[in-house]
This record gives C-alpha cells, structure tokens and sequence, in this order.
C-alpha cells in the first residue's frame, strides 16, 4: 500500500525532559585562626554541608556552605581542641548543552554534589597562627523544563509492517519460562 503525504499527520506533544547538564569541580583555599598557638594540626573534616541552584543565565549557581573543623594541639602538644568556622561559596556551573526551545517559566533545576566539600590539605602559615584548608567540591548539574516534540501519525497504516514486526515479537517473547536454566551464565554475547 503506497502511503501519500496526506496520509501522513503530525502531533506536537508536550513533555518535561532534561534540557541541559553541566559539571563543574572547584577547589577553595580557607584561612582559620584558632584562638591558641598551634603546635600540630591533628585532624580537619568538613560537615554539615547545604546548597541550592538556580539557573541564572546561561549558567546554574550553586550557593552552598559547610562547616570547616580544625582539630590541633597547643601548649606544646599538651592540650588539644577544635577550631570551627563556617565558610559560603558560590559556584557557577556552565552548561555544556543547553535547549533553548525550553517553555518560558517551566525550568526546573537539579544538582547533584558528586564530590561532596573534602579537605584535602591543612597547613599552618608559616611564621603565623593561620591554618590554610584547601577545599575540592564538584557538582553535575541537570536543567529541566517542558519541551514539544512532534511526532508523525497516520490511520492508513504506514507503519503496519512494524507493528506486525513487533506483534510477532512480543507473541515469541511470551513464551514458558519455566524450563529456563536459572544457573546458565552467558560470558560473552558478541561471541
């Protein structure tokens, strides 16, 4: 049966997908001064961190803050104690795709910390009572919003082959499973 264009119709179907996705890593350095003179730095730890985003252009920002622990001794390592501060950030992720055919006002924004805030060096200043905390963090990001996609439909059967195709398929597929080996492992499929 020949199809002709007027056989063919075309629907435009509105849906929310993912529209755009980024990824950024960033590492911060901090400055604590702890009330006492340090002898050794013993431990440092991030907690209690919080973030939202926002898509601002043709970026998402990230706002977020975290706790940054100083664990030292003092007194000529006979006392020890913790120094804490709390440090804000804001990350600017690009987008590495972005739709701009995205409905106005349906942009929803996604953020994932992959890395969550890490200490990865504490060193005291030399010559001060500073401790510098090297900070890396990363984020992927998703943008999300509604879309239209337009798909082709048609009565006279255009695509009659197909579903014959996969009607068959199906009817194959719903066999007894029961006599299936349950141990039976297959290494390599393309072999």
């Amino acid at each position: 049966m020949a199809n002709t264009d007027r056989d063919l119709q075309f629907r435009e179907i509105v849906c929310k997908a993912v529209c755009g996705k980024g990824r950024k890593f960033s590492q911060d350095a901090h400055q604590l001064t702890p009330p006492d003179a340090i002898s050794t730095i013993l431990g440092a730890w991030i907690i209690n961190h919080t973030y939202e985003a926002t898509k601002a252009g043709d970026v998402v920002e990230i706002t977020g803050s975290y706790d940054i622990n100083i664990w030292y001794s003092h007194q000529n390592n006979t006392k020890t104690d913790v120094a804490k501060q709390t440090v804000s950030y804001l990350d600017q992720v690009p987008l590495s795709y972005f739709d701009r055919n995205v409905r106005e006002g349906s942009v929803e924004v996604s953020a994932l910390a992959t890395q969550q805030p890490n200490c990865i060096e504490a060193t005291i200043s030399e010559g001060s009572n500073v401790v510098i905390v090297r900070v890396e963090r990363e984020f992927l990001v998703e943008v999300m919003g509604e879309t239209k996609l337009t798909v082709a439909v048609t009565d006279s059967g255009m695509f009659a082959d197909k579903e014959l195709e996969l009607e068959e398929l199906a009817e194959q597929e719903s066999g007894d499973y029961e006599d299936l080996d349950p141990d039976l492992v297959i290494d390599d499929l393309d072999s």
